[in-house]
């Protein structure tokens, strides 16, 4: 088949794909409707429309969507529409894909968080994961025999391992601290002067998570960031702490711009809170930082900055470049309406279970030190046996060291109600 024929055919699936989309009930992906996603006529928003985009279980109170969100259908026509792209021709992802509104790949994307997070396009790396972005940053440091990387058992798995294999490879050591003694009591001040106390001229890293899966804690990023700050004066580059930020949790959960917080390197995936495609993630670094980086494999991505430590490789990207889509759709919804429907959700939940007799909230209740997840337990039960009785009412919570309850933005205050009775009937 000729190249010409191969553009013929690529256009006319691509002009079917658009026509499809057309048809359906959102507005063509990747171009903008006249109000924003869920409004209605008079500029409110409109929760229960937003809602009708997920393909949610029905008759379920699903209040684990944080493990990996639900796809908003803007976002799995996107994909759609750009998989039929890749089949119609495999070569027009070199070449260049299209959504409907322009041209789609790495720059764009980039570009799109860049928005989001407050930063720069070129100073993004791009990953499949927060697993593996925390990987490429620690792996990437340049660090000497008998430094120390800072963290806490509350940060995820995925980070402590990072340091881990990180630090056996150079000679250095992973120390574990503690920030607080409770996660339900603990304060911004607290936390910060504890990270400060813990730092040590041979500390390289201190890492923290900005909404901690296992507590549902909001470390207070800027207030460890002023703290490493200080730390810091006076030190060369080769021996500055740099302060590394798990985000996954935070990263349109609350209303911050994450490259403006403080911190040395912002790490998350964008499968959650986002609503992005699955197996997409990006790493932010402070562009002073960049040359304490070495990259861990090969990258796709041309281009200075922070883009050699994007991993390369041929992967899915039609998810890849679909994730303007959900960067758009995001911020039509506007993240500070979000982040406050979010935190009206936890609030319902963490007031709810303090009134059930048995229940212990381990999640602060101040929605400055908390987001999404509330942590709590039930005297007398196991967290899997939490879980397990609130199935059997058709809710859905998720346990790690405590139980969890999420609550997204396109949860309900009836089921978080319901899920609050299926505890108070357990606690019995």
């Amino acid at each position: 088949m000729s190249m010409a024929s191969r553009r013929d055919l690529l256009v006319g699936s691509a002009g079917m794909a658009a026509a499809a989309l057309a048809s359906g009930s959102c507005a063509a992906v990747g171009s903008r409707p006249e109000r924003p996603v869920a409004a209605t006529s008079d500029g409110r928003m409109d929760w229960d429309a937003l809602r009708r985009q997920f393909r949610l279980e029905p008759g379920w109170a699903n209040l684990a969507l944080f493990y990996l969100a639900s796809q908003p259908k803007r976002v799995r026509d996107a994909v759609d529409f750009l998989s039929a792209q890749v089949d119609a021709n495999p070569l027009v992802v070199p070449t260049g894909m299209r959504l409907p509104d322009g041209p789609t790949g790495w720059p764009r994307v980039r570009r799109a968080l860049a928005s989001f997070i407050g930063g720069r396009a070129e100073d993004i790396a791009m990953t499949a994961s927060t697993s593996i972005g925390l990987g490429v940053f620690y792996n990437g440091v340049r660090t000497r025999p008998g430094q120390e990387f800072l963290l806490t058992g509350y940060d995820h798995r995925a980070q402590r391992t990072a340091a881990e294999l990180a630090a056996e490879k150079r000679g250095a050591r992973v120390r574990m601290c503690s920030w607080f003694a409770d996660p339900a009591t603990a304060t911004a001040e607290g936390i910060a002067a504890a990270v400060g106390d813990a730092i040590r001229p041979h500390t390289r890293i201190v890492g923290i998570t900005w909404v901690q899966s296992s507590t549902g804690l909001r470390m207070p990023v800027r207030a460890v960031a002023a703290v490493v700050r200080r730390a810091n004066e006076g030190r060369a580059p080769a021996d500055r702490c740099l302060l590394v930020v798990d985000a996954v949790h935070g990263l349109a959960a609350v209303d911050e711009d994450a490259a403006r917080l403080g911190a040395d390197a912002v790490i998350a995936g964008t499968h959650k809170w986002l609503f992005g495609p699955r197996g997409t993630g990006f790493v932010w670094v402070r562009p002073d930082v960049l040359d304490q980086l070495d990259p861990t494999f090969v990258s796709f991505i041309a281009g200075g900055g922070a883009a050699p430590l994007s991993p390369g490789g041929f992967l899915a990207f039609e998810h890849a470049f679909a994730l303007p889509v959900a960067v758009d759709m995001h911020q039509q919804l506007g993240r500070a309406r979000v982040a406050a429907r979010i935190a009206e959700l936890s609030t319902r939940a963490k007031q709810g279970l303090t009134r059930i007799r048995g229940v212990t909230v381990h999640t602060p209740m101040d929605p400055d030190l908390s987001a999404g997840i509330t942590c709590f337990s039930v005297a007398g039960r196991t967290h899997e046996q939490v879980v397990d009785h609130a199935a059997t009412r058709r809710v859905r919570l998720s346990a790690s060291v405590h139980t969890r309850l999420g609550t997204a933005v396109i949860n309900t205050p009836a089921e978080v109600d319901t899920a609050l009775g299926s505890v108070a009937e357990l606690a019995r």
